[in-house]
């Protein structure tokens, strides 16, 4: 299947190869969205499924998420990998090795206080209180979504000017300026799990284009989940179950390439 830049295609009948370093986002990717971010539902055999890849590519697997790494492990126990951490901001190199964040922002504080306070008038409206960025998710109340995107940058941009805003899936985040998952997947590919290994991203959504990117800079490949329209992706997936499906199967067909 031909490379594409404009229209990637549903499936795919690309075979893995041994030096692949793989990069998977979480929710919309590897799991199905929920209205609330902790109403998530994790198949009981994911664990599983991650630890046979992890060992099938010699360890180079690597959780790239706006969740935080701490959610990761206690989520996908007892399995533990190469992690990045709520878009960038903090990141693991090995399964072994600490986290590694980012000085807490000074507008953490100011701004989770504001958020609560002006958010309240929109029910159904969650406010997800990350150790270094605020989520802001409406998927229970969409209709609202722009004007609650517009009030979120209004009040971050008042506070501070060095805050920077990702808009997701009926979710807006305020971060740090310069984090994103593409830089930590600059990171993780300069680490001895990853080093010279071809970068394969999975990802569902607009925070998942900077990954996308890292990729294809580096020489490797972007696989999008869903519909979401996109230029930087080389494959399709339909659903995070085709993306489980595809991923079950890696190992084996790791197999097949060497013999």
């Amino acid at each position: 299947m031909a490379r594409s830049r404009t229209a990637p295609e549903y499936g795919t009948t690309l075979l893995p190869q041994p030096d692949w370093a793989l990069f998977l986002d979480i929710d919309g990717t590897l799991i199905e969205h929920a209205d609330h971010p902790e109403g998530v539902s994790i198949p009981t055999d994911l664990p599983d499924l991650l630890a046979r890849l992890q060992l099938a590519l010699d360890g180079a697997v690597a959780l790239v998420s706006g969740r935080t790494i701490d959610w990761m492990d206690h989520r996908f126990a007892p399995t533990r990998l190469a992690a990045s951490g709520q878009h960038g901001a903090e990141v693991r190199l090995a399964p072994d090795a600490p986290s590694v964040p980012i000085p807490l922002p000074k507008w953490r504080k100011p701004l989770e206080q504001a958020l609560d306070e002006v958010l309240a008038a929109w029910p159904g409206v969650f406010v997800e209180h990350k150790p270094l960025a605020l989520a802001v998710h409406f998927r229970a109340v969409p209709q609202f979504g722009e004007a609650i995107m517009d009030k979120v940058m209004e009040i971050g941009t008042g506070i501070d000017g060095g805050v920077e805003f990702l808009k997701g899936k009926c979710v807006i985040e305020v971060r740090q300026a310069g984090r994103n998952k593409g830089t930590a997947v600059e990171q993780l590919m300069n680490s001895a799990l990853f080093t010279g290994r071809r970068p394969v991203f999975l990802g569902d959504d607009v925070t998942d284009e900077d990954g996308f990117r890292a990729v294809r800079a580096a020489g490797g490949l972007a696989l999008a989940v869903g519909s979401r329209p996109t230029d930087q992706a080389d494959f399709r997936l339909a659903s995070p179950g085709e993306v489980r499906r595809w991923l079950t199967d890696l190992p084996n067909a790791l197999e097949r390439v060497n013999s």
